[in-house]
């Protein structure tokens, strides 16, 4: 049997860091929406939409990854409790990388909106219905809070373990093992 990997693929290197810049740039993009002027909104909301299908197509990819080539292993120095807490971070992260997009479109379906992919259109199937899209509003918007927190916490865990615990952490996202 061989010894596990000490980084992650060059693929899932980058499937992590495009998805990291996505997630930030769309949280952002998502809570300037409410400024654009109504006659142009629409086409960001769109542009919106469309970033919150590719992270759905881009988190698929990286579970498919994940499943045929596991993650390093976290350093000895965790130990088994901190590799729970870990473990359940990243099972956090992940999830809500789906609830925010999945529960994005479902509020547009609800409101009776589709999704213009340019070279075709998907339509709402339903006439809009405030009384869902509402709640579906409210829920994306506090999952993607908790998202961009949780991103946030993620990003300080790996720089303290990095720069505090200096047990390189960061290297297992090394693509030159460095």
């Amino acid at each position: 049997m061989s010894e596990p990997a000490k980084t992650y693929t060059k693929p899932q290197i980058g499937l992590h860091n495009i998805m990291a810049l996505l997630l930030i740039a769309l949280y952002f993009f998502g809570l300037s929406l409410e400024s654009f002027p109504k006659e142009v909104r629409g086409e960001y909301v769109n542009y919106h939409k469309l970033g919150g299908v590719l992270i759905v197509v881009l988190l698929l990819a990286r579970m498919t990854l994940r499943s045929v080539t596991p993650p390093p292993p976290f350093p000895p120095s965790m130990g088994p409790g901190f590799t729970k807490i870990a473990h359940l971070g990243h099972f956090a992260l992940y999830a809500l990388m789906a609830i925010v997009p999945i529960s994005g479109m479902a509020m547009s379906m609800a409101a009776g909106r589709g999704i213009n992919f340019y070279l075709f259109q998907v339509a709402s199937p339903f006439e809009a219905n405030k009384a869902i899209s509402g709640p579906l509003h409210e829920v994306h918007e506090v999952a993607a809070n908790v998202l961009i927190f949780l991103v946030l916490g993620h990003v300080a865990v790996a720089l303290y373990h990095q720069f505090v615990l200096k047990d390189n952490l960061l290297y297992r996202l090394s693509p030159k093992g460095k």
